[in-house]
């Protein structure tokens, strides 16, 4: 008789679990994809009120994050997973564009009358144009585009200064972090392919980058040049060099992290001293801690662009084109600035955080 019960309230849960499924409208849910603690939970809340003032229908939103690129990269490229809205780092996005995962965007809905020029910094639109055709004019325009810019930043060193006392955000050095010396074992490097294959190229590069500069005081060209392709560098004999120097460096590390570094550097004990953060872990642990400190090296770093895009697989792409508009707003945009501590593409946005950060250099160039 148990078993019985059980088999009638198993089949009874599985037609319950069907019919909600059946009810629910797909044009009335946003699904959207991002990495963890990247979008500040106001504006994720407040996105069904927008819509609704803006449209005069009603959406919910189902949100989710994940740890790495290649985490969503595989959800959407093997399982073709229904999200709507999803974002990612630019080589990442240029890998979507070349295997036709992505739905072009509207940009005359996004950006209105004042355009993708009128809105996006011409410095992060030129990223833009590199990442998605290749062309690095900022007044080139495409006849399709797949993405917006969300946030941008650099990678290099964040430590505690209370703890990590050898180290200066003024002079740092790719080397406190890949070779031997102080601090071994109390080191993060981050598990991201492209930001550690990149800095170890640029450690295996470092005299060729010193000739370059001059012992890194004169950044002209040549440098800028030599630092380019050595961060794009695939070449066999290259990746042979960056595999000695990541073998090497594992020797001095604590761990590898993806996001729970910036958590643990600010607690009263941390298990690191200092590691490869992004500009953006910096920013949201810095708010929390004075003893943290951040800098890129003098031997150079890249700027990264991550942008929000539509997958071709989306179940709610109308809907999704309003919340990319949503995103480029003003309030919306400064909000994400704050709570992930990047930088944000918004021009608007982007002018007043600079002259902010003038003011900011001028009390401490005094010493104030």
């Amino acid at each position: 008789m148990r078993k019985i019960i059980s088999v009638i309230l198993c089949v009874a849960v599985v037609f319950a679990s069907l019919t909600f499924t059946a009810c629910v409208n797909r044009a009335e849910v946003l699904k959207v994809y991002n990495v963890g603690e990247y979008m500040d939970e106001d504006v994720i809340a407040g996105f069904s009120d927008w819509y609704m003032e803006k449209t005069g229908k009603k959406v919910s939103v189902e949100y989710k994050t994940y740890s790495t690129n290649e985490d969503m990269y595989t959800e959407i490229y093997k399982k073709h997973a229904d999200y709507d809205i999803v974002c990612g780092s630019d080589y990442i996005i240029s890998r979507m564009i070349k295997n036709d995962l992505l739905s072009p965007i509207d940009r005359d809905l996004i950006y209105g009358e004042d355009g993708e020029a009128g809105v996006i910094s011409p410095r992060i639109l030129q990223f833009v144009n590199d990442y998605e055709n290749y062309d690095t004019d900022p007044s080139y325009t495409a006849e399709e585009r797949y993405s917006i810019p969300y946030m941008w930043g650099t990678f290099g060193i964040m430590y505690r200064q209370d703890m990590a006392t050898e180290l200066d955000w003024r002079n740092l050095s790719w080397d406190s972090l890949f070779k031997s010396g102080s601090y071994s074992g109390k080191r993060y490097m981050k598990n991201s392919v492209r930001d550690a294959y990149a800095s170890a190229s640029i450690v295996a590069s470092t005299q060729a980058l010193s000739e370059a500069s001059n012992g890194f005081t004169d950044y002209n060209e040549t440098y800028y040049s030599l630092l380019s392709n050595c961060i794009n560098d695939t070449s066999a004999q290259n990746m042979s060099k960056v595999k000695s120097t990541l073998k090497e460096q594992k020797k001095y590390l604590f761990a590898y992290e993806s996001d729970d570094g910036k958590d643990d550097m600010i607690t009263d004990s941390p298990s690191a001293y200092m590691g490869l953060f992004w500009s953006c872990d910096a920013g949201y642990a810095m708010d929390d801690s004075t003893d943290l400190y951040y800098g890129v090296p003098k031997e150079g770093a890249n700027v990264w662009v991550d942008g929000f895009v539509i997958p071709k697989y989306a179940g709610n792409k109308e809907c999704a084109q309003y919340f990319l508009q949503y995103l480029c707003s003003y309030d919306v945009a400064y909000l994400n600035r704050d709570y992930a501590g990047c930088s944000s593409p918004i021009k608007e946005v982007s002018d007043d955080t600079e002259s902010v950060m003038r003011t900011a250099w001028e009390y401490v160039k005094n010493g104030v």
